[in-house]
């Protein structure tokens, strides 16, 4: 987050009466500095790695209109909406200022990326432990309830009539 209030300090000496040329010296300074020190970010992904076994597990859970709405409260409970939003379309209130590739779940094609193992695994372990990063909730979910949150993550597709 320093990163973004950097980048934004900057921004705003461009915009004020300093020499513009001063001032976009050192937003580009500012901009090279911080990929040396933290990457441009789109490597980031490619460290995280969900094992095949994972990746390849179904959903042992029908889906009923029981087990979308329970998955909706525990999506709610969780505190998923802060960051993928109230209605699963990557824009809470937190996804600006967290330096991850929050997914619009209800874009069908987004979720034609991911299976339904994948989902689990990553609700399950999270990914990353830094500050920005999906939290684990094997801890705080049961097995069955973190296939509940799949079930309702799958069901915006569906919801979404811009599909």
């Amino acid at each position: 987050m320093g990163l973004l209030i950097r980048l934004k300090l900057m921004l705003e000496v461009y915009q004020t009466d300093r020499p513009k040329k001063l001032a976009r010296r050192q937003l580009v300074l500012c901009a090279i500095v911080s990929v040396a020190f933290f990457g441009c970010g789109t490597n980031r992904q490619a460290d995280f790695k969900i094992p095949a076994e994972a990746a390849s597990q179904r959903n042992p859970l029908p889906v009923t209109s029981q087990s979308i709405a329970e998955g909706n409260q525990l999506y709610r409970e969780a505190g998923c909406a802060i960051c993928h939003g109230k209605n699963g379309d990557g824009k809470g209130v937190l996804a600006k200022d967290v330096s991850m590739n929050l997914h619009n779940w209800r874009d069908r094609s987004v979720q034609g990326g991911f299976s339904d193992g994948e989902l689990f695994y990553i609700i399950d372990k999270g990914k990353g432990t830094s500050r920005g990063k999906m939290p684990a909730y094997h801890d705080q979910e049961t097995t069955e309830q973190i296939w509940q949150m799949v079930i309702y993550i799958r069901s915006l597709a569906s919801t979404n009539v811009s599909n």
